[in-house]
């Protein structure tokens, strides 16, 4: 009996990482153009990294709109917006507002300029980690990325400022950009959806640092996204102990949670899950050397914010997330919480807040009326 196990083992290695070669072309080749890579364009970082860029246009355009910016978490990339229906991003554009995805460094359609990129569009199709993606943090990506998407949103619209939408990691790399870049202006409004600056300590908590740990140690080794990609077909017992963490079973579509692991899922990279120990173990979100306490920069934050908050969100607490909202220095700000204590249908996990069936009906169209309500009359500088 022990030794059919070892060899069911065996096999089952050889079918996952058999069934993760040449996943980055199936990836692209995926007849769902929600489902593929964001490719329409790429903004060019000045650190040499290309970022990956899908646009979905307005049928009828709001007249002073200001566009729409969708920014996924770590170790996610844009399909993390699209992989249900009735997603987000159609609901947007549908209210009549330019809408940009985009796939941050590390992740989807984006890769690093020259030789380096050459060698990672190979090691893309193989289970073998890319070169260099433990060197980005968050801080890369609020510092360089940001800059860069704006000004490619620039580019396509003649707009110089957006309304900025990010979850979890995609949202707290705003606070870094809002409080260290010369330009926070350019962000005219922006909505947080479970990304705190701040952390509680309790037993889940305790529990994220230490997978977190792990997860840095197995990928030294292996890309663990790419070993993970069959579990789109078919996944172990047990799983459901880490899935937890990111969603609510009973909340998500199970073809949604196919869709993640074949088209979402990604290399969290190693740099930045570094940088989020010592957010885990300090309590509060720093920049990577340490220096900067962006939690404790809040208070000089002017921009207009919606945080949005599930109450089943284990990988962002409701304490840590009230918190951070009751931080923030803006005059204009708004906390919405998501869960049956507030009459909804649900407890919202942490990718709950865009992934559940209910979603569409209960959480996005208050996004887009609190965005209407600061949209203004704004014409567009000339297109570059």
């Amino acid at each position: 009996m022990r030794r059919d196990r070892i060899v069911l083992a065996v096999v089952a290695g050889c079918v996952l990482a058999l069934g993760s070669l040449g996943c980055a072309s199936l990836r692209r080749l995926n007849l769902n153009r929600d489902l593929r890579p964001c490719s329409d364009g790429f903004a060019r970082t000045a650190d040499g990294w290309m970022l990956g860029v899908r646009h979905y246009h307005p049928i009828d355009p709001k007249p002073g709109a200001l566009p729409v910016v969708l920014c996924h978490g770590l170790g996610l990339n844009g399909t993390f917006w699209t992989i249900t229906d009735d997603h987000l991003p159609s609901q947007l554009a549908g209210r009549g507002y330019e809408v940009f995805l985009v796939d941050m460094r590390g992740s989807g359609a984006s890769y690093r300029d020259g030789t380096v990129g050459w060698v990672n569009a190979g090691l893309r199709q193989t289970i073998i980690p890319e070169y260099g993606n433990d060197e980005w943090t968050m801080d890369d990506q609020a510092l360089y990325d940001v800059p860069a998407i704006l000004d490619y949103v620039h580019s396509q619209t003649g707009h110089d400022r957006v309304n900025w939408v990010g979850h979890s990691l995609g949202g707290m790399l705003m606070f870094a950009f809002l409080e260290r870049s010369e330009h926070a202006d350019r962000i005219a409004n922006f909505v947080a959806m479970g990304s705190p600056a701040c952390v509680s300590e309790s037993p889940e908590s305790k529990r994220v640092l230490k997978a977190n740990r792990g997860l840095r140690t197995l990928m030294k080794a292996i890309s663990t996204s790419r070993i993970a990609r069959p579990m789109s077909i078919a996944r172990p017992p047990g799983l459901d102990q880490i899935d937890r963490f990111y969603y609510s079973a009973d909340n998500v579509d199970r073809e949604t949670v196919d869709r993640f692991y074949g088209s979402t899922l990604e290399d969290p990279g190693p740099g930045a899950l570094k940088q989020m120990d010592r957010y885990l173990e300090s309590g509060r979100l720093v920049s990577e050397d340490g220096s900067i306490d962006y939690f404790a920069g809040l208070p000089e934050i002017r921009t207009p914010t919606l945080f949005v908050a599930g109450d089943g969100d284990i990988l962002a607490d409701l304490f840590s997330k009230w918190k951070t909202y009751e931080a923030m220095g803006s005059a204009d700000k708004t906390f919405l919480r998501f869960g049956r204590s507030q009459g909804h249908v649900a407890d919202y996990g942490h990718c709950d807040l865009v992934w559940s069936r209910h979603a569409p009906k209960e959480i996005f169209p208050e996004i887009i009326d609190w965005l209407d309500a600061r949209q203004q009359a704004v014409r567009p500088s000339p297109q570059r």
